[in-house]
């Protein structure tokens, strides 16, 4: 079937609105990411800025990759609220973690991991359970998600799950978690690397 002229105006604006959703939304990330890091640690101010400048220097760097690895270093940050006794401990493995975290060589690594699971070439374990939370949750919320839509969200879910061992660990405890960050630099195999990852969850994770 031709599209009419019409028809592919209406297309190119709603996927106009759809971009500019996600850098708003991307744009969101970094401001909160860098109010959280500014309340509780202003020296790791240019550590932040020299991260997304890194994942920035890809024109292929996924925009919602960037987000999630935004969202954990929210996240690790706020614990300093809620653990103020480990303050120092806390900061001082957010700094080393994001430094380790800043390797353009792992971040596209983890840029094409992601790709990989997002396009179904690494399979999920339990990838019927997050295909069934991604269903509850668009009919919870009235959205008609048509199949590949859903199957798009449940790998991305299964995604963030198994490279956010790697991003948060880096975070929390970069002693434990820094080699788990060089074998993926290292590996010629993302594939069996994504598997292995995904064997070892348990154990990273008890």
């Amino acid at each position: 079937m031709v599209k009419t002229l019409d028809e592919k105006i209406e297309e190119a604006e709603r996927k106009i609105i759809r971009t500019k959703f996600k850098y708003e939304v991307y744009a969101t990330a970094i401001r909160l990411a860098y109010e959280q890091i500014e309340e509780v640690d202003q020296k790791s101010i240019p550590l932040l800025w020299n991260l997304i400048e890194t994942m920035e220097n890809s024109s292929t760097f996924d925009i919602e990759l960037k987000e999630f690895i935004l969202s954990n270093i929210r996240k690790v940050a706020s614990d300093v609220e809620l653990y103020p006794y480990f303050k120092e401990r806390i900061i001082q493995n957010l700094r080393r973690g994001i430094e380790i975290l800043t390797n353009e060589k792992g971040l596209l690594k983890m840029n094409e991991l992601y790709s990989l699971i997002l396009d179904g070439k690494i399979p999920l374990q339990n990838f019927d359970k997050y295909l069934e939370e991604v269903h509850d949750w668009a009919y919870r919320n009235n959205l008609k998600w048509n199949q590949e839509t859903e199957i798009k969200y449940a790998r991305q879910k299964g995604a963030y799950k198994y490279i956010g061992v790697i991003i948060e660990g880096l975070l929390i405890d970069p002693t434990k978690y820094e080699p788990l960050y060089k074998q993926l630099i290292e590996t010629d195999n993302l594939e069996e690397f994504g598997k292995y990852l995904q064997k070892e969850y348990e154990k990273l994770r008890p």
